[in-house]
């Protein structure tokens, strides 16, 4: 391979001299003249080349000329029409103003004195198209609202418009007086609507089933309440539907606000879970405690039960034998003392705790009120005062303890004592029973 590079090389430079020599054989001024000779004719070459071009961009661009003045034409020509037709509707305008200005005062001078009575028609359509919206009547003219609404908005009132005003009123004068039955659509509390009869009062409540209803114009009907109030309020529609004369029945002169109420009363579980831990305790002892008293009184009367009946065994009966077996008065006496305090004991077991239970309740309401009051406070430094809200839940835990203390605690003290005289008046009957058998002896 070296060799090959060599000979390579050689070869090169021999063919390098062989062409500097030939290139030194021309003269220079030759080659200045043949270097000139190849730049004329490139320059000439190229001059015909964008001559041609040149030509093209010329005729292009006079080409364009033309189109451009027609646009410029036809822009002028447009301006010139849009200003014309500028010029028309200003004047228009103009005109259309002073003609508005004219029957504007027209309009004021034919109402005269009965613009008042246009503005009290729309102020009355108003009112009752509110009042109309959530009334119980609202299914029985449901082209009401579309006519008031109408009558509302109008500045100048026809007859027509001012009878349709009267009769919508006479219709709710009548409506407010009368008992009526229909049918409508009814949502329950599930949310499943039907069509049934319903009972309306006047103007102020409506029910179901003797059940109360409120309105759902939304939905086309009405809904039950999900709450309903007290049964005693609830018989009075009964007995209203079922009763051929007149009855009194309960309404809501409010227009259902009062109802509306009942769907926030707490029931008497939410009243008493609002006491928490310490309420359900509270009511736990007080339920044992009433058993407990209930049973011991069940257990008073069968003692007397016994003490009436001869043929039992009973402490007199027990009484009666010692008395037999007995050798001397004071050992007879003894036995019967014994017995009587046997007996006394018996019937005195369980007594002292209904008395705890009793006293307890009312120190557990107290202990629930301490604590409901610290939750109150807590809130007071968490959240300030301005939402009460904040600080219902610890007053109504203060409040509901105390309520269940003094309820479990008023019943069992008057078991107590009922108890406790039950037990004195046996106790005495046996202690006296006991003095007369000795003093027999």
């Amino acid at each position: 391979m070296i060799k090959n590079n060599l000979l390579a090389l050689s070869f090169l430079l021999s063919v390098f001299i062989f062409a500097q020599e030939e290139v030194e054989e021309i003269p220079i001024e030759e080659q200045r003249n043949n270097k000139i000779k190849e730049l004329l004719q490139t320059v000439e070459t190229n001059k015909s080349i964008y001559i041609q071009e040149d030509q093209l961009r010329i005729n292009e661009f006079l080409d364009l000329i033309d189109e451009r003045q027609n646009m410029l034409s036809k822009a002028k020509t447009d301006l010139q029409n849009e200003k014309a037709r500028n010029e028309r509707l200003e004047k228009e305008f103009e005109e259309n103003e002073k003609l508005l200005a004219e029957l504007e005062e027209r309009l004021q001078i034919k109402i005269g004195v009965l613009g008042e009575l246009f503005g009290v028609a729309r102020q009355f359509a108003g009112e009752l198209l509110s009042n109309s919206e959530n009334a119980y009547t609202f299914t029985e003219f449901p082209q009401r609202g579309d006519k008031l609404r109408e009558i509302g908005q109008i500045q100048v009132h026809n007859i027509n418009e001012l009878e349709t005003l009267w009769l919508e009123y006479f219709n709710e004068i009548v409506a407010s007086g009368e008992i009526k039955e229909f049918k409508s659509k009814i949502i329950n509390s599930k949310g499943d609507a039907f069509e049934d009869n319903i009972i309306r009062y006047g103007l102020f409540s409506a029910s179901y089933n003797s059940k109360y209803i409120k309105t759902l114009p939304e939905l086309g009907g009405f809904e039950l309440l999900q709450r309903q109030p007290e049964r005693s309020v609830r018989k009075t529609l009964r007995r209203h539907q079922r009763a051929d004369e007149y009855r009194s029945a309960s309404i809501d002169p409010t227009r259902g606000f009062l109802l509306s109420l009942y769907l926030d009363k707490s029931s008497w579980f939410e009243r008493i879970a609002q006491g928490k831990s310490v309420g359900f305790i509270i009511i736990l002892i007080g339920i044992a405690g009433v058993i407990f008293s209930s049973y011991k009184i069940y257990l008073l009367n069968e003692n007397k039960k016994l003490l009436e009946d001869p043929n039992e065994s009973n402490v007199i009966s027990e009484m009666v034998e010692s008395i037999r077996e007995g050798t001397s008065y004071q050992s007879k006496e003894n036995i019967i003392d014994e017995l009587i305090s046997n007996y006394s004991a018996k019937l005195d077991w369980g007594v002292s705790w209904i008395k705890f239970v009793a006293a307890v309740a009312p120190l557990l309401g107290l202990l629930g009120t301490v604590i409901g009051m610290i939750e109150t406070f807590q809130a007071i430094t968490l959240f300030g005062t301005g939402d009460p809200k904040q600080m219902a839940g610890g007053i109504s835990q203060a409040l509901v303890t105390t309520m269940l203390g003094l309820i479990v605690a008023a019943p069992l003290l008057g078991f107590y004592t009922y108890i406790s005289d039950r037990v004195n008046t046996l106790i005495q009957v046996v202690e006296e029973k006991g003095s007369y058998l000795l003093s027999k002896e």
